[in-house]
């Protein structure tokens, strides 16, 4: 097997293995939907360009041995990117989650804050209503 025909084979079976795990992230919300949109693009591209492209010349270039190596770093970019993706889709689903967590607490302490305001205000207001009457009784005991 020629460096160009390992490089066909591995650029096509690393687009149907990105596409499935994609669809499946989507599946089960793992990823959000931008970063799925993202990867199964470049997962098709990736499937394009094995059935398209036909390199007959990488052997010159390239050995099959560092041909190997050469997909084996690329793979091992490939996995690490698609978990940093889905790393941060997590936290940005947690973030919203939070927001709206924090919006709601929000709204509760505006609520409480009106309702003690209000409450507050009675209590004045029959705190006054206690002292007039209180001092309207001492005014006439004294006389």
């Amino acid at each position: 097997m020629t460096s160009g025909q390992i490089f066909c084979v591995f650029m096509i079976g690393t687009g149907a293995v990105l596409l499935a795990t994609v669809l499946l992230s989507l599946a089960k919300r793992r990823m959000t939907e931008p970063f799925c949109l993202a990867w199964g693009l470049f997962a098709l591209l990736l499937l394009l360009a094995g059935c398209l492209l036909h390199p007959t010349e990488l052997d010159r270039y390239i050995s099959a041995t560092g041909m190997l190596l050469i997909l084996f770093l690329t793979y091992s970019v490939l996995v690490s990117a698609y978990a940093l993706s889905r790393a941060l889709s997590v936290l940005i689903r947690k973030n919203r989650e939070l927001a709206v967590q924090v919006s709601i607490l929000n709204a509760e302490t505006e609520r409480m804050a009106r309702e003690l305001y209000e409450l507050a205000r009675k209590a004045g207001d029959a705190g006054i209503k206690a002292a007039e009457t209180g001092a309207g009784e001492t005014r006439a005991d004294e006389t």
